[in-house]
């Protein structure tokens, strides 16, 4: 290699590091235009792969593989077919091709001497194939090496792994404590390869998903955010907004996670278009909720055979009435379990639902049992509110309300934080529902309480549940019919002014109409609204429900 290829390289690098994608870029295409050189092509190819040019990236770090491979440089050689496998599945969704890449890797692999390499490639090929156990064992092992070695960037990315692995099987409070570390290296400097920092950024993100940990993830969120920002990284950033659309549909705030997961869609349009598939399966989740079943239906057409859309389906048929179809959908998706993971609770929730409404206690029963075994060691109050409605649940379909009562007052005290979610909402109707037979007084108040937060967040679906029980109880459910016979562009402007304090002889001199004519548009407003006086008018106003048609 010439010198000055030698020191267009390292420009390079240099480059990446600032995230100068576009110097970088340029000074190892006139590298390689000197001398061609596996370190330039790999170069190139992380340049591209952040410049969001996927196809070109792939081609310069295959290009880059067999450099290495012919020059002897096997570790490396085999990172890059690790990293090429993974990118598979990234992009395409195409397993069959990633493992191919992992067959070439794994060659290369037994020819290395133990070692920083060797431990790097345990961890990619591990991250993407092997079981939770499994994972944790290869991370712990790659941490101690990157601590022996000095190598912080593989100490972070074991780590991260490592969290995500303990995570998964129930160890919560010891998995975040490893994420927490691997996000405080790579937010403080000590990490320096910024393909490592996004994929810690991703792999905490993820587990907060898992729990359900909504502070941890908007901290954390802002944070990628920033970075995402200051190093030009699309992927990242649609990564960020698919995992927090899915946590705050999950809290209920339907109209952010909607603007999250669009644009996530959008971003991955134009690079790992594999990825795009998480949220879109979220967004149709999102559209269940909504009881937007046919747009629902629409986004998961062809997406039955991904395991992540499982849980939407399954809703979808639910919430269409086709219960053994749901059915047939969860146990599909857990078919090879167990032992079962943190992030199988989803479906294992959602199957004693199932298991409930088709009257068998005792399978539900067994699958609840699995659910508290398996989540023992969580200490999260959104799973631990979750596991005690279904307890609830089960318990009032046995027929002992007290018991049904008591879990659903501890799965509300579980989630104080979260009062307004739409799970809060679900436990206040199973609360109404429980007392609807011994005390119909609290069923009504419950159950208006549910209608509440199920109309706050647009949840027509369980709205109408909500109003069918109040309907059942002989309560009005409070629904003002405004929203069915909304007000004329005039009516808003005489309700705001009436609102004001305004009397019908000073709205008509504003309006420059006659007093009678707005007497009879006020007698109009009270009957759209189902309001009686004009001090209910201006409380409806001040508590920002005026709508127009």
């Amino acid at each position: 290699m010439t010198e000055s290829a030698h020191n267009l390289i390292d420009a390079g690098f240099a480059a990446l590091q600032k995230s100068d994608w576009a110097l970088a870029r340029q000074q190892f295409e006139r590298a390689l235009q000197e001398t061609p050189s596996p370190q330039a092509y790999d170069g190139l190819g992380i340049a591209c792969w952040w410049l969001n040019d996927i196809r070109s990236a792939h081609q310069h770090r295959m290009a880059a593989y067999n450099g290495y491979k012919s020059a002897g440089q096997l570790g490396q050689a085999a990172i890059v077919a690790y990293w090429l496998g993974r990118e598979q599945v990234f992009l395409h969704a195409n397993i069959t091709a990633m493992q191919g890449w992992f067959a070439r890797a794994e060659r290369l692999v037994e020819l290395l001497p133990p070692g920083t390499e060797r431990d790097w490639c345990h961890v990619l090929r591990a991250s993407m194939v092997a079981s939770p156990a499994e994972l944790e064992r290869v991370s712990s092992r790659a941490i101690e090496t990157g601590r022996a070695f000095g190598d912080s960037n593989l100490e972070a990315f074991a780590l991260a792994f490592c969290g995500m692995a303990k995570v998964s099987q129930g160890y919560v409070e010891a998995g975040m404590h490893d994420l927490d570390e691997a996000m405080t290296m790579t937010t403080s400097g000590e990490v320096t390869n910024l393909m490592t920092i996004s994929e810690v950024f991703c792999l905490m993100l993820s587990a907060c998903e898992t729990v359900g940990d909504v502070m941890r993830c908007e901290q954390w969120c802002q944070k990628a955010w920033e970075f995402a920002e200051q190093h030009h990284c699309p992927f990242l950033s649609a990564y960020c907004r698919t995992t927090y659309g899915s946590v705050l549909t999950t809290m209920g705030r339907w109209q952010e996670a909607e603007s999250a997961l669009l644009q996530a869609i959008h971003a991955f349009e134009s690079g790992h278009r594999g990825l795009r598939l998480h949220a879109v399966i979220r967004l149709a989740d999102l559209r269940v909720y909504q009881n937007r079943l046919e747009e629902a239906q629409v986004l998961l057409h062809g997406l039955q055979d991904q395991e992540s859309a499982s849980v939407p389906l399954a809703r979808l048929h639910l919430a269409k009435g086709e219960v053994a179809i749901a059915r047939a959908i969860i146990e599909q998706s857990l078919r090879a379990c167990p032992p079962y993971m943190l992030n199988h609770l989803p479906n294992l929730l959602l199957l004693i639902d199932i298991l409930i409404a088709t009257d068998q206690p005792d399978a539900a029963q067994e699958v609840v049992d699995r659910l508290v075994e398996l989540t023992q060691q969580t200490q999260s109050g959104q799973i631990a509110a979750q596991i005690e409605m279904v307890k609830g649940r089960l318990y009032r379909q046995m027929g002992d309300t007290v018991r049904a009562e008591q879990h659903f007052a501890t799965a509300l005290d579980q989630i104080r934080a979260f009062q307004q979610s739409l799970l809060a909402g679900q436990i206040r109707l199973s609360m109404a529902r429980t007392l609807q037979t011994s005390d119909r007084p609290g069923a009504i108040v419950w159950a208006k309480a549910a209608l509440a937060t199920f109309k706050r967040l647009g949840s027509a679906y369980e709205a109408n549940q909500a109003s069918q029980l109040l309907r059942q109880l002989g309560a009005a459910d409070g629904s003002a019919p405004h929203s069915d016979k909304p007000l004329t562009q005039r009516e808003t402007e005489i309700t705001e002014l009436i609102a004001q304090g305004l009397t019908n002889r000073e709205i008509s001199d504003r309006l420059v109409i006659s007093p009678k004519t707005v007497e009879h548009h006020v007698s109009r407003i009270l009957n759209k609204l189902d309001l009686r006086s004009r001090t209910e008018i201006a409380a409806f106003v001040a508590g920002g429900k005026l709508t127009q048609g």
